[in-house]
């Protein structure tokens, strides 16, 4: 089993204790797959956002445009 180094060190000995086998790896390593996700809240008028720091985008603010057909 592959795991990033931030998970905490309680949950590694706890799978370990169980029979897997743990290699670890630094930071957010490319090993593992990234998200990006968008939501838009139409009652709201709202955009949501983020993106994986492992991915290559970002989740940027956006101004309100007046009179914007929803």
């Amino acid at each position: 089993m592959l795991l990033e180094n931030r998970v905490p060190g309680n949950v590694k000995a706890e799978l370990e204790s169980k029979g897997h086998k743990i290699t670890m790896h630094n930071g957010f390593s490319d090993a593992f797959g990234g998200g990006q996700a968008v939501m838009r809240d139409y009652a709201a008028g709202v955009n949501y956002g983020a993106s994986d720091p492992r991915k290559d985008g970002a989740a940027i603010p956006e101004l309100t445009i007046k009179n914007w057909a929803q």
